[in-house]
């Protein structure tokens, strides 16, 4: 009765068991639910991308809230002298109508000389770069050249003549601004009174004559800031000697430096911008001059930006499963195993963690720290189940030195910048070529029909054993 029964379920489900099998033996379906199973887990490895950003977003965000209290990016422009003068329009009955207006002048030369102390404030677990600026701008005005503007002396208000100088974070100043103009000082007041063409800063009215020869200046400011401080070349001649014990500035820009020295300790660097390196003149009249982006500006940068290289990370996600799953497929292909497609999800989840934990270990540890023991943990996780998955250990061997070579050749990529694209690509060759030497005997269009032969000499061997 039993045999009966067995006999009647065999054959019932005989067309289920063959259909299964096929599923199981067919190279293309293999192939097809590999190539799925990779495209499935983009969408967890675009999660983590966009989780990385929001913590970049979030740094950028303390960042912001200690500039605030602290200073922010600075922006030195200036100094530029405004002098007052009127204009007047006769009518044809006699009468007349005046105006006011202002003329600009630029120094005929600048010198700016500044020194930056950094200092590296922590909130949550984030650092923020700072800087404490001792900076002097010094020179020389001319007598300012109303005949080249077409206005009559005599129509000119020396008496209210203005100084002024724009400082981009007014928080930043941490002490009174004074100037010497001529041997003459004075405190500088809030307000440029020049808001068309500085909308922050600092001014003083000066003295003029109606016949000058030439005035000098020197102004000393300390200032707080974050991460990044700009010059505008205003000078007919404009030189910037900076220096900081900062050791990883990155110079931007209209201007690169003409000297520069980086070392250990810090850096200096100088530059030396003509008025001819600019587009605007030395004066003019009323608000027909805008400063535009021609100022020589220093970042003080991180050296390891530990999401930039986490999201350079996550962008190689597709290469290691790619991979990890073709050493997976030929161990099948090979050795006549069997790994089940869950399986492949399995490891493919285990390779996908790896980023979570690089994300949140670089944050505490340091990006290479965590890249080691996010590495060894994925690599000793993948490893031992696929022990117990395959049973053969030199395939375990085999999957571990692979293991190994990957991320050790991902980690050598992010520490490139310059050449990363080139080691990149000859890693992919290197890799394809492997691929192809590896599988140049296999023999792909009968391998399934082994796998059926196989299968029915088993099948007929038993038959007749019974």
């Amino acid at each position: 009765m039993n045999s009966i029964e067995s006999n009647q379920n065999n054959n019932n489900g005989g067309g289920f068991y063959r259909f299964s099998q096929w599923l199981k033996d067919s190279l293309a379906i293999k192939l097809l639910s590999i190539g799925f199973l990779v495209l499935i887990l983009l969408i967890p490895n675009a999660l983590i991308q966009d989780q990385i950003r929001e913590r970049q977003q979030r740094q950028q965000e303390v960042k912001n809230e200690v500039s605030l209290s602290w200073g922010g990016s600075q922006a030195i422009q200036g100094p530029v002298l405004a002098v007052p003068y009127t204009s007047w329009t006769t009518f044809s009955d006699g009468k007349r109508s005046e105006e006011r207006h202002t003329a600009y002048f630029l120094p005929q030369n600048l010198k700016v000389d500044g020194d930056l102390k950094h200092q590296i404030r922590k909130r949550s677990i984030f650092d923020v770069v700072l800087y404490q600026a001792g900076i002097v701008l010094s020179g020389e005005f001319q007598q300012p050249d109303f005949q080249a503007l077409n206005v009559n002396a005599e129509d000119v208000h020396w008496n209210e003549a203005r100084l002024a100088v724009g400082i981009q974070g007014m928080t930043g100043i941490k002490e009174a601004v004074q100037v010497d103009w001529s041997g003459e000082n004075q405190r500088m007041e809030p307000g440029t009174q020049m808001t068309g063409l500085m909308l922050t800063g600092v001014s003083a009215p000066i003295s003029l004559a109606e016949e000058g020869k030439g005035y000098n200046f020197s102004i000393p400011i300390k200032l707080n800031g974050s991460e990044r401080l700009s010059f505008e070349p205003v000078g007919k001649s404009t030189t910037v000697n900076l220096r900081s014990d900062w050791n990883s500035p990155s110079f931007e820009g209209a201007f690169l430096p003409d000297q520069r020295e980086i070392s250990a300790t810090g850096f200096s660097a100088q530059w030396q911008v003509l008025d001819l390196n600019r587009p605007y003149p030395q004066q003019w009249k009323d608000d027909t001059v805008k400063f535009t982006e021609s100022s020589m500006a220093v970042r003080l940068i991180k050296p390891v930006d530990e999401y930039l290289k986490n999201t350079r990370s996550a962008k190689y996600a597709i290469l290691i499963i790619g991979l990890t799953f073709m050493l997976f497929f030929f161990f099948e292909v090979l050795r006549k195993l069997f790994i089940h497609p869950f399986q492949y999800l399995l490891v493919g989840l285990a390779l996908t963690v790896f980023y979570l934990l690089l994300l949140s270990l670089s944050e505490h540890l340091g990006f290479n720290t965590a890249y080691f023991i996010s590495s060894a943990a994925t690599i000793v996780l993948i490893c031992g189940y696929s022990f117990s998955m395959l049973g053969i250990k030199r395939l375990v061997f085999q999957l571990l030195g692979m293991l190994v070579s990957i991320y050790g050749f991902i980690f050598v990529l992010l520490q490139l910048e310059d050449f990363a694209l080139l080691a990149g690509s000859i890693g992919v060759f290197i890799a394809l070529a492997a691929v192809m030497f590896s599988s140049r005997k296999v023999d792909w269009y009968n391998l399934g029909e082994r796998k059926e032969v196989s299968n029915s000499t088993v099948g007929s061997g038993q038959s007749g054993e019974e």
